[in-house]
C-alpha cells in the first residue's frame, strides 16, 4: 500500500512538473501565462489559456491547452505511476505490452485532450487536469490492488454511484430554490398566436369564393374611412 502511495504522489509530481516546465517554455515564446496555472486542477477563472491565447487560430489553442497541459502531464504522470510499481512492488522488466499499453494510452489521452480544449473554446471557460487525473489513479490504484476484473466493477459501481448521488443533489437543490419542473403528462398544449381555428375546406373554389365576399364586405368602411381623412386633410 506504501508503495502505491508513492506511486500515486509520484504521478502527481510528475504531472505538475511538467506543466510548470511547459508554462515556462510558453513564456520564453511569448504566451503569457502563470506559474500558478499547474496548481489550478479543477476550474480556471478566468480562463488563462483562453486569454493569453487571443487573437491566435484554434489550433494552437488545441495544441498548448489540448496536448501539452493536457494529454503530455497525464502521460507523464502515468510513465512515473508505472516506474514506481513494475520496479518497487511488481519487480518485473519493460516488455512489449507494456510498451504498447503506453501508446494506447497516449492515444487516448490525446483524443481526449483535443475534445476536451474543443469544448472549452465554444464555452469560453476552461478545466484542469484535476478530474482526470482522479480518475485515472484510481483506475490504476484498483487494478493494481484486486486486479483488473475486479477493478471494472469498482469503477463501474463508483461511476454509478456518483451519478446518483449527482442527480439527487441537483434535484435537492432545485427543491430548496424552489424552482420546480412540470410533469410531462401536467403540461398542456401551448395554443397558437391566431385565435381563429383553420378548419380547411373540401371545395377550394368555395372557400375563395368566401374569402372574397368578405373582402368585398370589409370595402365600403375602408372606403368610407379614407373619404373622411381626406375631408380631414382638406379642412
Amino acid at each position: 500500500m506504501l508503495v502505491l502511495l508513492i506511486a500515486a504522489a509520484a504521478f502527481v509530481g510528475a504531472a505538475i512538473s511538467w506543466n510548470m516546465a511547459t508554462v515556462a517554455v510558453l513564456r520564453r515564446l511569448g504566451i503569457n501565462l502563470s506559474f500558478w496555472l499547474p496548481f489550478r486542477l479543477y476550474r480556471r477563472q478566468p480562463p488563462e489559456v483562453l486569454n493569453a491565447l487571443r487573437g491566435r487560430t484554434i489550433n494552437a489553442y488545441v495544441a498548448v491547452s489540448g496536448l501539452l497541459l493536457f494529454a503530455c502531464p497525464l502521460f507523464a504522470g502515468l510513465s512515473a505511476y508505472d516506474y514506481v510499481v513494475r520496479r518497487y512492488l511488481q519487480h518485473s522488466p519493460y516488455y512489449m505490452k507494456y510498451v504498447l499499453a503506453s501508446i494506447a494510452w497516449l492515444l487516448l489521452l490525446v483524443i481526449v485532450g483535443v475534445w476536451v480544449s474543443l469544448g472549452d473554446w465554444q464555452k469560453g471557460a476552461e478545466k484542469g487536469i484535476g478530474i482526470a487525473m482522479l480518475a485515472i489513479l484510481v483506475l490504476k490504484v484498483s487494478t493494481d490492488l484486486t486486479g483488473s476484473l475486479m477493478a471494472a466493477v469498482f469503477v463501474v459501481a463508483a461511476a454509478a454511484f456518483c451519478s446518483f448521488v449527482y442527480f439527487a443533489v441537483r434535484r435537492i437543490r432545485g427543491g430548496f430554490s424552489g424552482q420546480q419542473y412540470p410533469a410531462r403528462r401536467e403540461m398542456q398544449v401551448q395554443q397558437d398566436f391566431v385565435s381563429e381555428r383553420f378548419v380547411p375546406s373540401e371545395n377550394a373554389t368555395a372557400e375563395k369564393v368566401a374569402k372574397v365576399q368578405q373582402l368585398m364586405a370589409l370595402r365600403p368602411s375602408l372606403d368610407s374611412s379614407s373619404d373622411e381623412q381626406c375631408g380631414d386633410e382638406r379642412e
